[in-house]
């Protein structure tokens, strides 16, 4: 398969957001991350590598040249492998287990870690209020290619409200002053826990329409957690208790 200058010009533009949403595509680079995306359902319009025989397995694929690799990675050392894939549109089906609220986190890399943590304890709907743009390239890195295995919502906070019953049984917010979350008993129920901006915390408007709010034991000598580790600890306490 060939690739015109045009189709090139159209996959550099691809690291800017306005482009990714306009064409409903994103760029996946690396092995590990292309080998993600080939085992799930995300679509793999185009593969670029520069090498002839490694990747006859991928779909759509174009021998490039390494200078036009290069040209459109977005790390300092280039890979062999570039897939654009498909921006799969929002789902409409609501949640059958628990799910994960992301309330206007802004750093990819905790968007990324808590993507990854959500997967390994069956969070697999996650929510996405003015949060960065989930198929950038850092978020897509930092989650280590979990992206691929869940289910995305992008959602305004007046909707989550709205339909606040179709996703969950109970809403928990996670703030500095909340019950301990080892005193809530939450078995056979579908969760739904919130995690709030990194310096603001859960918008007022969350938290008022929630059902408990959480935190988590510490020893009182930091004031409070990171929000990936905090959102990683609760969901595996969750996880732990329905075992």
């Amino acid at each position: 398969m060939k690739l015109t200058n045009l189709d090139i010009k159209l996959i550099k533009k691809l690291k800017n957001k306005k482009y990714r949403r306009s064409e409903g595509l994103f760029l996946v680079e690396g092995s590990k991350l292309c080998e993600e995306a080939l085992n799930s359902s995300y679509t793999i319009k185009y593969t670029l590598t520069s090498n002839e025989f490694k990747y006859n397995d991928f779909p759509n694929v174009c021998i490039v040249d390494g200078k036009i690799l290069e040209s459109i990675s977005t790390v300092e050392t280039a890979q062999d492998i570039i897939c654009v894939c498909e921006i799969p549109t929002n789902t409409n089906s609501f949640p059958l287990g628990n799910s994960l609220i992301l309330d206007g986190l802004q750093d990819p890399g905790n968007v990324g870690t808590l993507i990854r943590s959500a997967i390994a304890f069956n969070f697999e709907d996650i929510y996405f209020i003015d949060c960065p743009d989930i198929y950038s390239e850092k978020i897509v890195r930092a989650s280590m290619g979990a992206i691929f295995k869940i289910k995305p919502h992008i959602i305004s906070r007046d909707e989550l409200i709205a339909n606040k019953k179709n996703i969950c049984d109970i809403l928990l917010s996670a703030i500095l002053n909340g019950k301990d979350l080892s005193e809530i008993h939450l078995i056979s129920k579908r969760i739904g826990v919130i995690i709030g901006n990194e310096g603001n915390g859960v918008s007022k408007q969350l938290i008022d329409a929630c059902d408990k709010t959480i935190t988590l034991p510490m020893s009182g000598k930091i004031e409070s957690l990171n929000a990936s580790i905090a959102g990683s600890i609760i969901m595996f306490e969750i996880f732990k208790g329905e075992k």
